[in-house]
C-alpha cells in the first residue's frame, strides 16, 4: 500500500535561509484554520450563538480583531469576518457554527486550504511593508489588534498587527502567496530575512 501524500502549504516548509537577527523573522505559518462568517450584525441572537461556540465576542469595529485563547476573528466588513484557529479545527468549528445559526441568516465557509500566513516580524517589518503598502502601518495609527485588507505589492492581502514589536500577520490567497513571499524576501534582503529559493520559485 503507497503511503498517504503528505500535506504541503504554499510555501512549503518555510525557514530562514540563513539566521536572520534575533528580534526579526520572515516566515510561513502554514494550515492554520481560515473560516468564513457572514451573519447579521443587528442580530443580537445570532451574535449571541456565535460567542457560545467561539469564546469571543465578534469585533464590531471596523479593522480591528478580537483574539481568544485559541481563536482570533478579523472583520473585513459590516457583516463579515475571517477566523483564524489552530489546524485541524475547521470541520467543528464549521459544524458547531452552523448548528448554533441553523434558524439565522447567516453562512460560515471554510476557506483554509485557499489562504495562507506570512509572518513578518521585527525592527525592520514597517520599512519593508511600506514599500509595497500604502497604509500607514505605524503603531500610532495601527496598534496591536487592528486589521486591514489593502494590496501588498499588487496582491490582495489582509494584514493584521499582532504585537508591536512590531509584528504582522500577512493574510493572502494561495495563488498569490509565491509572489508575496518573494517580494517580500526581495524586500527585506537588506535585513537578512530570506526564505529557501525553492519554496518561492
Amino acid at each position: 500500500m503507497s503511503s498517504p501524500t503528505s500535506r504541503r502549504s504554499p510555501l512549503g516548509a518555510v525557514e530562514p535561509a540563513q539566521p536572520p537577527p534575533r528580534e526579526s523573522q520572515l516566515l510561513e505559518r502554514p494550515f492554520i484554520t481560515h473560516l468564513n462568517l457572514r451573519l447579521d450584525p443587528t442580530d443580537a441572537d445570532a451574535l449571541a450563538a456565535a460567542h457560545q461556540v467561539l469564546g469571543l465576542q465578534l469585533p464590531l469595529t471596523p479593522n480591528t480583531t478580537a483574539a481568544g485563547q485559541e481563536l482570533l476573528a478579523a472583520w473585513l466588513g459590516p457583516d463579515e469576518w475571517l477566523l483564524l484557529a489552530k489546524h485541524h479545527q475547521a470541520d467543528s468549528l464549521v459544524t458547531d457554527l452552523q448548528t448554533a445559526l441553523t434558524s439565522h441568516f447567516a453562512s460560515v465557509v471554510d476557506t483554509s486550504a485557499g489562504q495562507t500566513v506570512i509572518r513578518l516580524s521585527g525592527p525592520s517589518a514597517l520599512d519593508v511593508l511600506a514599500r509595497g503598502c500604502a497604509l500607514d502601518l505605524h503603531p500610532s495609527v495601527f496598534p496591536p489588534g487592528a486589521c486591514a485588507q489593502t494590496l501588498l505589492a499588487r496582491a490582495q492581502a489582509l494584514l493584521i498587527a499582532v504585537d508591536d514589536t512590531p509584528t504582522f500577520d500577512i493574510i493572502v490567497r494561495r495563488s498569490f502567496a509565491p509572489y508575496t513571499a518573494a517580494w517580500l524576501q526581495d524586500s527585506a534582503h537588506q535585513f537578512g530575512l530570506h526564505f529557501p529559493a525553492s519554496d518561492t520559485a
